[in-house]
């Protein structure tokens, strides 16, 4: 017998592991304007706003709590920002990218691109999802992922205490990456950890990779030129947690 408890164990391990299946995708939100359109001319036209977002299995778990947030998302934009900037001369792109989905966790990294004839520019937003505890419409913050807040819990004070405590964390631990620069990143030589604590937000500023472990970011051109892209540092929880 003692010599099956660790074959059982394995098995045991091996089942979890062959059930832990990831969110199913379904077609994403699309949507595009055009203003004027000019069938015969697409080009034509002076307002582009295309969006895409993506949409999920609503009967897989968590599903359902994240096509809401993408749905209140969709609708704010469909009648809030689109009619707000229709009348100017610009183009805007969102796209997405998945960068986490297993039985824990569903993270999504946003691209949007925003153009006129006088500038161009670039932002990126993570979305973080707990797929078994998740909220309708709400994306996880990083006190919720290090567990140092519970799901529930709003105690402001306690709140605002937490997201303090971590956010001098990752800010500590993104600086010392900079000073490292194994990227050979070419930063700005005035830029400073001052700089940094005030430009980047550590507990909305990231999203998740693969394995479930949060990559932080700073927008192009904030950090180092633009042509640098998006400044990104990888953190496991575990190192955050040792510092907690």
């Amino acid at each position: 017998m003692k010599r099956l408890l660790p074959v059982l164990l394995i098995l045991c391990l091996f089942t979890a592991a062959a059930f832990a299946d990831p969110l199913p995708l379904l077609d994403d939100y699309v949507g595009e304007v055009v203003q004027p359109l000019d069938e015969n001319d697409p080009s034509a036209g002076k307002f582009e706003f295309s969006y895409r977002y993506p949409h999920v299995d609503e009967e897989a778990e968590g599903g359902a709590e994240i096509n809401a947030f993408y749905d209140e998302l969709v609708t704010y934009t469909d009648s809030f920002t689109i009619p707000m900037n229709e009348d100017s001369d610009s183009s805007t792109v969102i796209t997405y990218s998945v960068t986490c989905n297993n039985d824990d966790y569903f993270s999504v990294l946003v691209h949007t691109v925003m153009s006129s004839p006088e500038q161009s520019s670039e932002h990126w937003e993570g979305h973080v999802f707990s797929r078994k505890n998740g909220s309708p419409g709400q994306t996880w913050t990083l006190p919720r992922l290090l567990g140092t807040l519970k799901q529930g819990e709003n105690d402001s004070w306690l709140q605002d205490r937490q997201t303090e405590k971590a956010d001098a964390i990752v800010v500590d631990l993104v600086w010392d990456l900079i000073e490292d620069n194994e990227d050979n990143i070419d930063y700005f030589p005035e830029f400073t950890k001052e700089d940094l604590s005030h430009v980047f937000f550590p507990e909305e500023n990231f999203y998740l990779d693969e394995t479930g472990n949060p990559v932080f970011y700073i927008q192009p051109g904030i950090a180092a030129p633009e042509t640098a892209g998006l400044l990104t540092y990888s953190i496991s929880l575990e190192d955050i947690l040792d510092e907690l």
